[in-house]
């Protein structure tokens, strides 16, 4: 059989053209936007900004006490003075001089504690201990291993949560006049 036999006697011949339609394309995509997806896109960036902002106010307050706990973590406990100095030094970058530069003995280690929020105050121990840190900052009989270890937690614990400064309405105030 040949191939011409199989076709339908009613076959279009090859040289008419096919009954097809038109091909109808849709439209071309349209990139604009809305006023309300500009809208969008703005509130999008402008909160994407506002917590850069944000993010970089907050290390910049920090950045006094990530230095403190920084330079903290190269000492040991064993160098109690060079603790005490560095805690002062912590407060004196973050406090006036005229609230620090008088307070010597007991009045500097309640100076300490009292710049801590309240519920953190009875963590540390620098007022209890007070009489014997002296002993040891300025006299000739060291601290026992057990209190270094005690008084370098208690510096740590404080220039974590006593810094930065929380500001007094009190010295705001002062500030102003």
């Amino acid at each position: 059989m040949s191939l011409s036999s199989t076709a339908a006697p009613n076959a279009a011949s090859p040289s008419a053209p096919l009954p097809l339609a038109d091909l109808h394309l849709p439209e071309a995509p349209s990139f604009s936007l809305s006023w309300q997806g500009y809208g969008l896109i703005f509130l999008i960036i402008a909160c994407i900004a506002l917590l850069v902002w944000a993010f970089m106010a907050y290390r910049k307050k920090r950045r006094l006490q990530r230095v403190a706990l920084s330079e903290l973590a190269k000492l040991k406990p064993e160098q109690t003075r060079d603790v005490a100095k560095l805690l002062k030094q912590a407060a004196l970058s973050h406090f006036s001089r005229q609230q620090i530069a008088a307070l010597h003995g007991l009045a500097w280690w309640n100076f300490i504690e009292q710049k801590l929020p309240t519920k953190k105050q009875a963590n540390v121990h620098f007022a209890t201990r007070s009489e014997m840190l002296e002993k040891a900052l300025y006299g000739k009989v060291p601290l026992s291993e057990t209190n270094q270890k005690r008084f370098y937690d208690d510096v740590r614990y404080w220039l974590i949560h006593a810094l930065p400064a929380k500001q007094q309405k009190a010295e705001q105030g002062a500030k102003h006049d």
